[in-house]
């Protein structure tokens, strides 16, 4: 009897505790766990949003995306009694990701909701993705999503200018959705070249699906969904054909170099080279490279550590865009300044007459000759013939007389006329502004006036001259067309997916020379390029015996501040009497411009359809 009485205490007990829960589950905790509940069964997934093509001007796609997966936690999908890292370790067991990267994402996260996807890795290998599916039910709130990876095509071409995309850091996330845009942690943007200029109307706008899932996270039915919108589509002026042509001509031109250099102690090796093609009566690029250069493909997925270090620390430089993110001196190009100066400010002529007695130039009560690049004198030159020689001892004279009538100021006002000392605009980040000495910078810079000697150095391109080659393409342009100044474009349109033109890029005007150039001094200085290539004592006309196309152009060879590494430069517009391109090519430390003179005329040959047998 006894032990009825404490069966039934004990039953009555257990009935009282059970009672007990099911009020504090449903009066005191009630509202909490009808609200979890609610969650438990409703998850937004997101819906990927491809980034916009990039488009050559003949409708060549160069950089698309093709199909890859994302891995994601939903919080709201993991059962009672478990854990968010609970989950991550049996997902890293299961999948081989390393648990640290999955940890690191999830803590790292800023998504405030429940119901919201954390990203935990992108680009699934198929491999992953399949063994994640596979075991499913082993995997509570781990979803894999469709998403999409940036294919670059031709992932060795045209590197630089395009740009690659990376993850975005605070400091972008911050500035972006400050401008108004809707970026999240974890999304990828634009980090250099037109990936970067044009991230705003690249980037796609990501779309969510909102679905009810039952307790063990499967798709019960869709309650709405936000349709994603894809990235706009960017057309490019380039050419992607004459792209290729151009840089396996720079390539090869500059892996002979370097490997002629080993065999001559007397030279060294070229550390990078440039070449540019621009549209002169648009300002429009048609081609554009720099090498050395690396695999866009590398950042597709997110580079790794060991793969940007190696990079980074590469002594050639392979990141850096030589066309607009290096600047150096000009060398004799500069003469093209020197003599538009002089011909407006000093009254000279084409047919105004110099004397060279001995190849050195002195400054009065200096002791130290400036010297002529022919080691003897070459007598009797009127102007053009001095352009068309690149005769140091003539601009010497002129950039000193200039120096006597206006000090600093006059070569570096007719500078800045001609788009030096100012970025070109084109579309690209991190171009540099280049530089134009004068006396108040050296004041500034060194607290010492502009001398003579400044004043004479910077009339042959030297004297902390700084240029890039985008602003010597755009140079010769402009006496291409005779004075008019074009801002330097990639970019000719944007269009939606559905083909609609958001964005119509014109040909744009930034200065008009023709008003304070007159044309005769156009007239004589296009006449001294002219016969740097065609005549028989230009400094050019080696390389082009029996050319088809009528070329003009000039060479400069600038000094720099170790021995042996002159920059090379050769610049050129053509045809002479209808110009349709001007062509600027660059070998950095490259010696001497009679190495990049051929590498320009073998681009012009390309651009112009000249077969060997035409030569």
């Amino acid at each position: 009897m006894d032990r009825l009485k404490i069966l039934r205490i004990i039953i009555l007990v257990i009935f009282i505790i059970l009672i007990s829960r099911a009020a504090y589950l449903q009066i005191i905790n009630g509202d909490y766990f009808f609200r979890l509940s609610e969650g438990n069964r409703i998850s937004v997934r997101p819906i990927n949003a491809p980034r916009g093509k990039i488009i050559d001007s003949q409708g060549k796609v160069i950089v698309s995306n093709r199909l890859t997966y994302n891995l994601y936690l939903m919080r709201n999908e993991i059962p009672p009694g478990e854990s968010s890292e609970e989950i991550l370790a049996e997902l890293s067991e299961i999948s081989g990701i390393d648990y640290q990267r999955l940890i690191n994402n999830y803590q790292n996260t800023d998504v405030k909701s429940v119901i919201e996807p954390i990203l935990l890795a992108r680009h699934l290998s198929k491999e992953e993705m399949v063994v994640i599916v596979e075991n499913n039910d082993l995997l509570p709130g781990i979803i894999v999503q469709e998403a999409s990876l940036r294919d670059y095509i031709y992932p060795e071409n045209m590197v630089h200018t395009t740009g690659y995309i990376g993850e975005i850091n605070r400091n972008e996330l911050i500035s972006f959705n400050e401008l108004g845009y809707n970026y999240r942690a974890g999304d990828f943007v634009g980090k250099s070249g037109l990936e970067r200029q044009y991230e705003f109307y690249l980037a796609g706008q990501e779309g969510a699906e909102q679905i009810e899932v039952d307790n063990r996270g499967q798709k019960k039915q869709t309650l709405g969904i936000r349709k994603p919108i894809a990235g706009n589509d960017l057309t490019l002026n380039i050419d992607f054909e004459l792209q290729l042509s151009l840089e396996e001509i720079l390539k090869e031109n500059f892996d002979r170099l370097r490997l002629e250099a080993e065999d001559d102690e007397e030279r060294i090796k070229p550390t990078a080279a440039a070449a540019i093609v621009m549209d002169v009566n648009s300002g429009a690029i048609l081609a554009s490279s720099s090498i050395p250069n690396y695999d866009l493909n590398l950042f597709a997925k997110g580079i790794s550590s060991s793969d940007y270090q190696k990079l980074s620390n590469d002594p050639l430089r392979p990141m850096l865009d030589r066309t607009v993110m290096s600047d150096y001196p000009t060398g004799s190009i500069f003469k093209l300044i020197t003599g538009a100066a002089a011909m407006e400010e000093l009254g000279v002529r084409a047919d105004s007459s110099f004397y060279d007695s001995s190849g050195r130039f002195y400054i009065p009560n200096w002791s130290r000759p400036f010297r002529n690049w022919l080691d003897r004198g070459e007598g009797q030159l009127d102007f053009v013939k001095a352009m068309a020689r690149s005769n140091n001892i003539v601009f010497y004279e002129l950039g000193h007389e200039l120096y006597k009538e206006y000090r600093g100021d006059k070569l570096a006002e007719y500078a800045r006329k001609f788009g030096l000392d100012q970025k070109t605009g084109i579309d690209l980040p991190s171009e540099r502004s280049g530089l134009v000495p004068d006396d108040q910078w050296k004041r500034e810079t060194f607290n010492e006036p502009w001398y003579p000697g400044d004043a004479v150095n910077l009339s042959i391109g030297q004297s902390n001259l700084l240029t890039t080659p985008m602003q010597i393409a755009q140079l010769f342009s402009v006496f291409a067309n005779e004075g008019i100044l074009y801002k330097p474009q990639l970019a000719d349109k944007i269009t939606s997916p559905e083909g609609e033109v958001v964005l119509d890029i014109e040909p744009y005007i930034k200065a008009d020379l023709r008003s304070e150039i007159n044309d005769s001094t156009f007239a004589a200085l296009n006449q001294g390029l002219y016969d740097v290539v065609n005549k028989s004592y230009g400094t050019a006309s080696h390389h082009f015996l029996n050319f088809p196309i009528e070329v003009a152009g000039k060479t400069g060879t600038a000094q720099t501040s170790r021995a042996l590494t002159n920059h090379a430069w050769f610049g050129a517009f053509a045809p002479y009497e209808d110009p349709q391109i001007s062509v600027v090519v660059l070998l950095e430390n490259g010696g001497s411009s009679s190495f990049s003179v051929p590498i320009a005329r073998d681009i012009i040959a390309n651009y112009f359809g000249v077969d060997e047998e035409d030569e």
